[in-house]
């Protein structure tokens, strides 16, 4: 090594030591460095090697910003979901309230239509004979009635049909006096007999006279309105038909009158729906989910009756303090083995025979298909 090379290596050297031992008077002068700048530059060196690693290989550079800018957003409660609107019927009583009409009463007060998204209004008639007649006009989304009457109206002409089945067996009956010695049909012959409603006389009760030897010919018939039970109290008639079995004898009962009852079928009729639901036939497809949900709310109601039996009473009265009286509450077991588990089920050979029975009387010019009687809306 010649003596330049040593000596610019040992001046190398000096330097090096003189910076060594400068190194803590240049700190103190400039000041230590704060921590949090020393983590700012640590994050930032280190989002710059990620941006470089996620360059796509052979790709251009592109230059990304430190701190890539989101989108603003103001952060706000949503908005609630509105429900799907209420969807309305109107339903017209056969007559006032009682306890056959139990599942309409449960089903309102227990939300059964709410839960199916109908808002339901339920009316009582000041004429028996309007509500059928209303839902004929379109004045009327659905009515209560009997078989019988259905079948009658269909043969005058009217877009009726049947579409659930509130009571599947009859009611009615025709009802004496325990102390008028009447105790065969066949004694009816000269006596008078009160009823409500034409279709108690035709067909019901000349069939119940042509079973036994009689006919209208042999009595006389007296409208009474709806005073069944004081008519025959009062011995105003020596007979009522039309009575409901499960409240007219209870309430003669309390007035101490002792009566008894001839049941329908048991002498000629065919057996029939008392109590059904009825629609207009030309206006059924466009209402046909919504009467569909609200005999889906009818059966749901029925069915916690049968379950909760004095609960219902409980509810039912509560609800219409009219129906509370000591008839009614014997009425009640009554009624409950009356109601239809299923009410959207049809017995189309029953709807067919009734049918032919008032057709071979008389009672109708010709008979109609089931199609033209009655539905099932629980059918694919």
């Amino acid at each position: 090594m010649t003596s330049m090379q040593c000596r610019l290596g040992r001046l190398s050297l000096a330097l090096l030591l003189a910076l060594i031992l400068a190194a803590p008077l240049l700190a103190d002068r400039s000041g230590s460095a704060p921590a949090d700048r020393v983590d700012e530059v640590a994050i930032d060196a280190a989002s710059r090697v990620t941006r470089l690693e996620k360059r796509p290989v052979g790709g251009p550079r592109v230059n990304t910003p430190n701190q890539p800018t989101a989108p603003s957003i103001t952060l706000r409660t949503p908005e609630p979901i509105a429900p799907p609107p209420m969807r309305e019927l109107s339903l017209v009583l056969n007559w006032y309230l009682s306890p056959q009409h139990a599942a309409l009463i449960v089903a309102r007060e227990r939300g059964e239509f709410d839960r199916q998204g109908l808002t339901v209004s339920i009316s009582a008639p000041a004429d028996p004979s309007v509500p059928t007649k209303l839902v004929a006009a379109s004045r009327a989304d659905l009515a209560l009635g009997r078989q019988p009457q259905l079948h009658r109206q269909i043969a005058e002409g009217l877009p009726l049909i049947r579409v659930a089945t509130l009571v599947g067996t009859p009611l009615n009956s025709l009802v004496v006096r325990e102390d008028s010695g009447i105790d065969s049909l066949s004694k009816l012959a000269g006596k008078s007999v009160g009823y409500a409603i034409d279709d108690d006389i035709q067909p019901i009760l000349s069939t119940m006279l042509i079973h036994h030897g009689l006919s209208l010919d042999d009595i006389s018939v007296q409208g009474v309105d709806f005073a069944l039970g004081p008519a025959l109290a009062d011995k105003r008639v020596d007979a009522v038909i039309g009575a409901m079995r499960h409240v007219v004898p209870f309430q003669l009962n309390e007035e101490g009158i002792r009566s008894r009852s001839f049941l329908v079928e048991e002498h000629g009729l065919p057996r029939y729906e008392e109590l059904i639901l009825i629609a207009n036939r030309d206006q059924l497809n466009g209402k046909r989910d919504d009467i569909r949900h609200l005999i889906t709310a009818i059966e749901d109601a029925t069915h916690w009756i049968i379950n909760h039996p004095e609960e219902a009473w409980e509810l039912v009265t509560l609800s219409e303090p009219s129906l509370d009286t000591a008839a009614n509450r014997q009425a009640w077991p009554e009624i409950l083995r009356r109601l239809s588990l299923r009410p959207a089920a049809l017995d189309a050979s029953r709807y067919l025979s009734f049918e032919a029975f008032l057709h071979e009387r008389g009672v109708i010019d010709e008979r109609h298909p089931i199609e033209r009687l009655a539905v099932d809306l629980s059918a694919p």
